[in-house]
């Protein structure tokens, strides 16, 4: 058992302690050892000379820069010079001999679950020296057991978990649910016994006993009343399942939703990260209330079992178990089965993405025009159908193997069960047993045989759904540091700078420094340019700066505040951005524009005045239903807009929001040069005695910034106004150059 993988240099240290009569203490990894020893045990060694070995003995010994702790079997000693042998408990070989040079020490007790014990057990020394080739299948076994009872355990724990998690603010439809599936349990075999009696008493019926007669319809009314009982049952199981349906999809989807508004970035941009969310999200929509639905289902089999016990001790309680029996085959397959969906749908994951994503390029709209354009829908329904059929083969093979598993499963109990027929046929041609009692058995048999069936599966459903649900699970307890740093210990202020000091970042499945060691300030109420190529950082500072990432290294200070105890939340607030990659809302046009602030009581002239700002006012009005006409193109009576017109409505919700800080990222990318010219003025007025930070490769759109930063593979190469840009002819005037030549090459 070796105590712990240990560095050479830490191995002389053990030797040095020893030496000087200390004791060590190491904790135990393995089994070779067991069950003397057990995972997580400290063994504690002292120094101990070769000639105080005897076999039997547990020492420990380096062995290729680890620590071993294993039993001693055999001490050779040739011209004073020892050789030891020992072995593991749990091993069937023993370990390559070693000399008094690799010795370190004895251990003599060890320490389990804060107890010290001593390591010198008799017996155990006794089966591990004599008896070791009977012991170890034994060991092995009871190691077996023993990890099949903690997963066990741990899957009931989880199962205990989930159920509460998913069934919290929604107890009362559960137990009602419960209640109405006790009784769905136990009426249809009242109903069984209720037709025994009657076709007993119906056999030893005659006109002259009326008592008789009497008890029949007594009996017989308590059928109908049963029967009247189970289709009630029924359609109130149907009414309260949906209220439990309803109630807890609602909460599923308020914690996914939940989850998703917290996450960081990070998360959409890491493909394992991403992987997770996939099962998740699609896990949630269905898994929640089948697992219950199978938790109840276990209840109504769980009452019918017990009161199917009942009945076969009434007739013969050994064909119980001939029942039970023949029900395990089909329980275990499908745990076997459950397990390996489930890994299946693991791997699967990152291939379903890729599946759904061909899917959307080939159905959705803001492809359409491409694919037909250049004909490459073939291309696309080409990898789809691969990645379909890759999914599907390998889903049907597993199925096709569950198929003749369950087919083997099948034959044997449908065999038990008739060789009990014949059983209970025997027992009334012989008349040990009425008619009544073999209809009670015909019936109870194959109505046991289902119930059985019905609650070992609903048992590994269970597990299954369990088994997938934690992905949800898993989804939910992501880390979070927008959770995290949402809401800060001090206030937002903005009356001198914002400094970034020393700022490094990557992104997470990156290797590179996106930024690295940035340093510059922004005076409050001044308008600062960040330009530069594709890749140079400046999006990614923007991102920083709004709260969305943290810096690997520095920090960003809102005056003289650092944006983590300032929070996401105050900061956000605080801010008003217009992002690249703007994103559009099929809402109507005038919540298109509210999105800016919601926080704030709805105001139509606010948002008509945002619209003229932004350029946008005239489009809109002329809409069929004006601002409140519907955008985009998913719903009926919608308008489209052009790309254009799409970055005016994001630029007016910036307008509408009127916050101190003004983040533009390519403000002017989508537009033509009289609306380019239109959103300048409409910026330099929106950041009137405000900070404003704009991002563009325009650079007519930053000549009028107080201040332009200069960005070259994710550090600042250049500082300074246009003017002293243009004066320093360094890689601002190169680029200042290049633009102007390409406008008027365009203009020719």
């Amino acid at each position: 058992m070796k105590p712990k993988t240990t560095p050479k240099n830490m191995l002389d240290l053990t030797e040095i302690l020893l030496d000087d009569n200390q004791s060590l203490s190491f904790n135990m990894q393995g089994f070779s050892m067991y069950p003397t020893f057990r995972e997580g045990d400290r063994g504690i060694v002292e120094k101990c000379k070769p000639d105080d070995l005897k076999p039997g003995d547990i020492v420990v010994f380096k062995s290729k820069n680890n620590l071993v702790a294993h039993r001693l079997i055999k001490i050779i000693n040739e011209n004073n010079k020892f050789i030891f042998i020992a072995k593991g408990d749990k091993n069937k070989h023993v370990d390559k001999s070693f000399g008094a040079d690799q010795l370190v020490g004895k251990i003599f007790t060890f320490e389990r679950n804060q107890n010290i014990r001593s390591a010198n057990m008799p017996y155990r020394k006794f089966i591990a020296l004599h008896f070791s080739k009977i012991a170890i299948p034994f060991y092995n076994f009871q190691l077996r057991i023993n990890h099949h009872y903690g997963n066990m355990k741990t899957k009931f724990r989880s199962l205990k978990e989930n159920i509460r998690l998913i069934s919290k603010g929604s107890k009362k439809e559960l137990y009602q649910n419960g209640i109405i599936s006790l009784l769905q349990g136990i009426v249809p075999f009242a109903i069984i016994v209720c037709v025994k009696e009657l076709v007993d008493r119906l056999t030893g019926l005659n006109n002259e006993n009326s008592h008789q007669f009497f008890l029949f319809l007594v009996v017989l009314i308590i059928t109908a009343i049963l029967f009247l009982l189970s289709g009630i049952l029924s359609e109130l199981k149907s009414y309260y399942s949906e209220k439990l349906s309803q109630s807890v999809i609602r909460r599923v989807y308020k914690r996914l939703h939940k989850k998703h508004a917290s996450l960081d970035l990070a998360n959409y941009e890491n493909p394992d990260k991403q992987d997770k969310i996939h099962r998740a999200v699609q896990e949630a929509s269905f898994r929640p209330i089948k697992m219950l639905n199978e938790f109840l289902s276990g209840i109504k089999s769980i009452a019918s079992a017990l009161f199917l016990i009942g009945l076969f001790i009434s007739i013969r309680w050994y064909l119980l178990l001939i029942l039970v029996i023949a029900t395990i085959p089909g329980i275990l397959i499908r745990l076997k089965f459950s397990k390996k969906f489930y890994e299946l749908k693991d791997t699967q994951s990152r291939k379903e993405r890729e599946m759904y994503y061909y899917n959307r390029i080939l159905t959705g709209f803001p492809f359409a025009k491409e694919l037909k354009l250049f004909g490459f829908f073939g291309f696309f329904k080409k990898r789809f159908n691969t990645v379909q059929e890759n999914l599907f083969d390998e889903k049907i093979a597993l199925r096709k193997s569950e198929l003749r598993w369950g087919l083997f499963a099948q034959i044997f109990s449908i065999a038990l069960i008739f060789i009990s027929l014949g059983f209970i046929s025997y027992l009334k041609i012989n008349g040990q047993i009425s008619i009544g009692t073999v209809v009670l058995f015909f019936f109870a048999f194959q109505r046991g045989y289902s119930v059985l069936n019905e609650l070992f599966r609903s048992v590994t459903m269970i597990v299954e759904d369990n088994t997938f649900l934690n992905d949800f699970i898993d989804f939910l307890k992501l880390p979070s540091e927008t959770e995290v740093y949402s809401i800060g210990k001090t206030s937002f202020s903005l009356k001198n700078e914002i400094s970034i000091e020393n700022v490094s970042f990557k992104y997470e499945t990156s290797k590179r420094f996106a930024i690295n060691s940035i340093n510059l300030k922004i005076p409050a109420g001044k308008t600062v340019a960040f330009v530069g190529a594709n890749g140079s950082g400046k999006t990614t500072l923007i991102k920083l700066l709004c709260g969305f990432y943290h810096p690997d290294k520095g920090q960003i200070n809102y005056d003289n505040k650092n944006a983590v105890e300032i929070g996401q939340t105050k900061i956000c607030e605080n801010i008003t951005a217009v992002f690249q990659d703007f994103a559009l809302y099929n809402i109507p046009a005038v919540e298109n524009l509210t999105l800016g602030n919601v926080q704030i009581p709805f105001d139509l002239e606010r948002a008509k005045n945002a619209a003229k700002q932004a350029g946008i006012d005239d489009i809109l009005e002329k809409l069929p239903d004006g601002y409140n006409t519907m955008l985009g193109n998913l719903f009926k009576g919608s308008e489209e807009l052009s790309i254009g017109q799409w970055q005016k409505i994001a630029i007016a919700r910036a307008f509408y929001r009127d916050s101190t800080l003004i983040l533009m990222d390519e403000p002017s990318s989508a537009l033509d040069a009289d609306s380019e010219f239109q959103i300048i003025k409409s910026l330099k007025k929106l950041s009137k005695d405000k900070t404003a930070i704009i991002v563009s490769h325009r650079l007519s759109t930053v000549q009028w910034a107080d201040l332009i930063y200069f960005f070259e593979k994710g550090e600042i190469v250049e500082t300074g106004t246009h003017t002293e840009l243009l004066a320093l002819k360094g890689k601002y005037f190169s680029l200042f150059m290049k633009t102007n030549k390409e406008m008027e090459n365009n203009q020719d």
